[in-house]
Parts: C-alpha cells; structure tokens; sequence
C-alpha cells in the first residue's frame, strides 16, 4: 500500500475522536431528556426508567463517563421508584448534575444544560426552548448556559 494510503487510514481511525457520534453517552442523555419531558409535563406515576438503568450499567465510551455513569445509577434507580413529583423533580436534578460533564464532549444527543437562577438549579433537555421542569409556576424561567452543537 501506498503511503498515503496509511495516511489516510489512520486519519479514518483517529477521527471517531474528534467527531460526535453516536455512543453510549448519547444514547444515555436521550433517555434523559425523555424523564426531563415526563417531568416538565408532571405526568403521574413511576417513571420508565429501564433502558436509561440498562445503558448507565455499561461501560461509557469514555472512562470519565465510566464512572459519571456509575454515581448516575443509583439516582436513576431511585427515580424509577417513586411516583412523588417533589421527589422526581430533586432526583432530577441530582441527575441533571452528575451527567452534565458528558454534554456536547463526544456526543450527538442534541441536549444542552440548562440553568434556573431563581431555583438555582440545573437541569439537562434537548432543544433551546426554556422547559423549568422544577416550579409549574416558573416553566418559562431560565437559560441556556451549555448549548448543544
């Protein structure tokens, strides 16, 4: 083979790393922003949680992620359990708060962090509309402050 050939094969195989994909991080904050739209729209009972416990128990593409997903398991399988809003919205936000380091690094999820300066709290979503999932009286209030790419 030539030597540009290599060249261009080991740029193939190195640019998984420095493009978004489609990997376990994604797959982890789309199933997210399916509890922040369960949330944000109060619906009752338990949450579905079973794919989002499924994905947090693999290894992460990435061994930072690894272990974001190891402190996020037990707070995702508390969620499931309860069916009390108060306790959805805090369980959220915790998190909200242990995933927010794997927004936008490696992922194609299309979720961004979001920020409650009344609330002082953070949440994770996809898209740019202001979606409070923490105060019905407050679910225009906040910003974006880490926007998806």
């Amino acid at each position: 083979m030539k030597k540009s050939h290599y060249l261009f094969l080991i740029f193939i195989l190195s640019a998984g790393n420095l493009f978004p994909h489609e990997g376990k991080e994604t797959f982890v904050l789309r199933e997210v922003v399916k509890i922040h739209s369960s949330i944000f729209s109060e619906n009752p009972g338990n949450l579905n949680v079973q794919k989002l416990l499924q994905l947090l128990k693999e290894n992460a593409d990435h061994k930072k992620d690894t272990e974001k997903f190891k402190a996020a398991l037990p707070i995702a399988e508390e969620l499931g359990k309860t069916t009390d809003l108060s306790k959805k919205r805090e369980l959220f936000e915790r998190l909200s708060n242990e995933l927010e380091s794997i927004v936008g690094h490696h992922d194609k999820s299309g979720v961004s962090v979001f920020y409650c300066p009344m609330l002082k709290k953070k949440w994770l979503a996809s898209g740019k509309e202001i979606k409070n999932p923490y105060d019905s009286k407050m679910k225009n209030c906040g910003e974006i402050i880490h926007e998806a790419k």
